[in-house]
């Protein structure tokens, strides 16, 4: 039986693939099964991964489908796995070597249904150049508490694992169709860890490659953050979690769309599309969470909080303006 199975959905990285791989397949825990999900590439991505594949014939499964996005591939890969935990590698990331083994012991140690780890954030231009960048505004530290997993938490998969038996039982899956699904994913998982763990060394090297620039299309899928919101609110009402977890709920979600989706909708050139993304963002706010400035986590200080207080309908295109002339500036 392996220990851990690792997914890895593809899309175009040849340029990436075979130092993410040799990172995985260079782990000091050697239990371990991948699972490629070749998510429809038009480059040499699929020959690599065949070359991986009748390396490690035993320890490869290899998928190929259209191409869908990284949430049908996670979604695809995930009944295969056949390890006690689950990791998500990115196809262009890189992994310390002790990674899994270091987090697969702390599992065992602790009988944890979720380890995290800590991470690197490095941005690579368009000229190669390496810079190490800042996190992205959550807390990646040890939880006190169930409740405490939903304030300030690293939404992204690639620094966690998970037991398997506990995402074969469930229902939770990355949505499909949208970018922020790991988001969704995230928060969902949080309902069904009864025991977590940490591990504080930086395993994970996550890499930003080149421009940022916000085209048409990118400015509409910004967008897409209120529909991912929408799927994590549903899937807790239909488990009838909502209320149990409202405040904690409430406090993140609300943090989401009024900080870092409005970063975003502040990067669009769209002025107008900026206007109407702000709207949609308030009239969300309004829908689910009218009373979120009396919830207890808004009691604590710090400028985060202290601006989440001031944002109202008739300002909040300015906060986004604000938010802009500050990137810029940066």
């Amino acid at each position: 039986m392996f220990k851990l199975s690792v997914i890895i959905p593809v899309y175009n990285t040849e340029q990436y693939l075979e130092a993410c791989l040799d990172s995985v397949f260079g782990q000091t825990l050697k239990e371990i099964e991948v699972i490629l999900v070749n998510d429809g590439s038009t480059d040499s991505s699929l020959k690599i991964m065949e070359k991986y594949q009748a390396q490690y014939p035993e320890r490869v499964k290899l998928l190929s489908k259209e191409n869908g996005g990284q949430a049908t591939a996670r979604n695809m890969a995930i009944p295969l796995c056949t390890g006690e935990y689950i990791g998500f590698v990115d196809s262009d990331d890189y992994i310390e070597p002790e990674m899994y083994e270091g987090m697969y012991r702390k599992a065992k140690e602790t009988d944890a249904d979720y380890v995290e780890c800590d991470y690197v954030n490095v941005k690579v231009n368009n000229r190669g150049e390496q810079e190490r960048i800042a996190d992205y505004g959550s807390r990646v530290r040890e939880y006190t508490s169930k409740e405490d997993m939903f304030i300030d938490p690293m939404l992204a998969p690639w620094n966690k694992i998970y037991k398997r038996t506990l995402l074969e039982e469930s229902d939770v899956r990355f949505p499909e169709g949208y970018i922020y699904e790991d988001t969704a994913f995230c928060l969902k998982a949080i309902s069904l860890i009864r025991k977590f763990a940490f591990v504080p060394e930086k395993y994970v090297v996550h890499y930003f490659r080149g421009g940022s620039t916000m085209n048409v299309n990118k400015s509409r899928r910004v967008s897409n953050i209120f529909p991912v919101l929408k799927d994590v609110i549903s899937f807790y009402q239909k488990h009838d979690l909502f209320e149990k977890y409202y405040p904690e709920l409430e406090y993140e979600i609300v943090k989401i769309l009024l900080c870092s989706s409005m970063i975003r909708i502040s990067e669009i050139p769209d002025k107008q599309l900026r206007k109407q993304y702000c709207k949609d963002t308030w009239e969300m706010v309004l829908e689910y969470f009218p009373r979120y400035k009396k919830n207890t986590y808004m009691k604590q200080k710090g400028m985060k909080n202290l601006y989440m207080k001031c944002v109202y309908g008739w300002n909040i295109v300015l906060f986004c303006r604000l938010f802009g002339l500050r990137r810029q500036e940066v």
